[in-house]
């Protein structure tokens, strides 16, 4: 991408061959200057890119946008905006599972790249996409001019955080095959139907009805991201005795995964992730 916010650092060069002459090089190698970052540049590279090498674009031009984005006409975030923003999903979705599996551990995993857009995403049905993830690598969040601290906005981008990092962390370690064949009738249809109408057929919301991966990642991201007491209400409040039990063993199988493969306590974490959204809300 061109005209992005990249922070150079300074480089080692190792000599390993005593016998081999390899000459001079005219290569020369700028020096990073702190002090002539922007707050908002600093703010980024002090809790971002040094703990996790994280890379955060704000500035960028239409034609750095991928195809898809690029038609719809979309642009990038005022800087005012952006430490905000970024504080929020810091404390949300970043410092909740620090807090879980440790900073090293994070920074294993965590997508090295995250793209800021001012506008909204608009979909063809008329409503609104506020992140998108590409192969674990980068996640594109939207609508950061509109942000305003609201509890609504906080837990719905902290339900795109927590979903999409589900994504990477199912891609490094599969979850249990019987998560598959409890509703195994999964469908590119899901639009045509509500959340409500997906809870009495098996699935927490009418995305995770899409496929398995989704609905497995929708059974982490909605249970982390609302109070114990909603997410039992969702499940309680389906009038279908088997879509009932068909959550309940999903939410089984969830619980288990995480502790079994990542040391989280989910019913734990879910109420660390409930705090921080109701910290960060203003």
């Amino acid at each position: 991408m061109k005209n992005i916010i990249a922070f150079i650092l300074c480089l080692s060069f190792l000599t390993a061959c005593d016998s081999e002459d390899l000459g001079t090089s005219n290569i020369t190698i700028p020096e990073f200057d702190y002090d002539a970052l922007s707050e908002t540049d600093k703010y980024i590279y002090d809790e971002y890119t040094v703990p996790f090498n994280v890379e955060v674009i704000y500035r960028w031009n239409q034609g750095d946008a991928s195809q898809g984005d690029m038609i719809k006409n979309l642009v990038p975030p005022k800087e005012s905006q952006v430490v905000p923003f970024l504080s929020m999903i810091k404390k949300v979705w970043i410092d909740t599972y620090t807090a879980e599996v440790g900073a090293k551990t994070l920074r294993s995993y965590i997508p090295k790249q995250i793209l800021l857009v001012g506008s909204p995403s608009y979909n063809d049905d008329g409503s609104t996409t506020e992140g998108t993830a590409e192969g674990g690598r980068q996640i594109v969040l939207y609508s950061i001019n509109e942000f305003n601290f609201q509890k609504a906005q906080i837990q719905s981008y902290a339900h795109v955080m927590h979903h999409e990092f589900a994504h990477i962390l199912h891609q490094n370690i599969e979850f249990d095959p019987e998560f598959k064949k409890i509703t195994p009738d999964y469908t590119s249809s899901w639009g045509n139907m509500n959340d409500e109408m997906a809870r009495n057929k098996g699935f927490i919301t009418a995305y995770a009805s899409s496929k398995a991966e989704e609905d497995f990642v929708e059974m982490v991201s909605i249970m982390l991201t609302n109070t114990p007491e909603d997410w039992n209400a969702m499940i309680e409040n389906v009038d279908n005795t088997e879509a009932k039990e068909a959550l309940r063993k999903k939410e089984s199988i969830v619980k288990s995964y995480m502790k079994t493969n990542w040391g989280i306590d989910m019913v734990k974490f879910q109420k660390s992730v409930v705090a921080a959204i109701d910290a960060a809300a203003q």
